[in-house]
């Protein structure tokens, strides 16, 4: 697990958008609401086949959650790492090592209601890799890797977090990383 606290400038002000990034369940009923527009079966086809040849997802999908995440990702902490997207967002990254703190987040995102507000594409192909027969032997392959934010925050700040691809140091859509 991972704090993103995103530093935004929005209309004169800083915005800071704390971020759980962390690994969630796909498989079977993930309780997670989708939106009405499904993914290109190409697209997800070919993210699938990425999946197989990388044995790894390492590409956030974001997810808007009722659960009370804002206090709990609040902290004074230095970052271990900062950097600048190109849309000029800083993202602080600050590992979540406290075994304590690490179980407190996991119970307040585990039964949370949870809406899928980007990434679609990624999340169909994480829940197909996730049953097909290359992922049997990884255990990590019934999990994707989630940017999470508290939906009271987001709508408060009227800012939405951004999960740039390869934020992690990786991304099927640029192969450099």
């Amino acid at each position: 697990m991972w704090i993103d606290r995103q530093v935004v400038e929005e209309d004169g002000r800083t915005v800071v958008l704390p971020v759980l990034i962390a690994l969630v369940r796909v498989a079977g009923d993930s309780g997670v609401e989708m939106p009405e527009t499904p993914a290109p079966a190409e697209a997800v086809a070919r993210r699938v086949g990425g999946l197989v040849s990388a044995k790894a997802d390492a590409e956030p999908c974001l997810l808007v959650t009722r659960a009370p995440l804002e206090a709990a990702l609040a902290t004074t902490r230095r970052p271990d790492m900062t950097i600048t997207d190109a849309a000029g967002t800083r993202h602080d990254l600050l590992r979540v090592n406290d075994y304590a703190q690490h179980v407190e987040l996991q119970g307040l995102v585990k039964n949370a209601e949870g809406r899928l507000a980007s990434g679609r594409e990624p999340w169909e192909a994480a829940r197909q890799f996730s049953v097909s027969p290359a992922a049997a032997k990884l255990p990590g392959a019934k999990y994707k890797l989630c940017a999470i934010a508290d939906e009271r925050t987001t709508a408060r700040a009227h800012a939405s977090p951004d999960v740039p691809a390869g934020i992690l140091g990786f991304s099927f859509e640029d192969p450099v990383y």
